[in-house]
């Protein structure tokens, strides 16, 4: 029998902002890959930083109800 304590407050916080730090990096490097590809395909569009923002947050919250509706049960 194992006993495990729950997280502590500094815990939580921390964990909070890891995932909020690591989302404005990921729209940064999806704004600089799709810049990258736009100056070679003109097919692509160049997306500005809130663009990028706007759409990492859907994929995030669309990564999570698929997860939630498929996941193991």
């Amino acid at each position: 029998m194992s006993t495990s304590t729950p997280p502590t407050g500094a815990t939580i916080a921390g964990t909070c902002l890891g995932i909020l730090a690591a989302v404005p990096l990921e729209a940064w490097l999806l704004m600089l890959v799709l810049g990258a590809v736009h100056s070679v395909a003109a097919a692509v569009p160049a997306v500005g930083f809130g663009t990028a923002l706007l759409f990492v947050l859907g994929l995030n919250m669309l990564t999570g109800y698929l997860r939630r509706v498929f996941g193991r049960k």
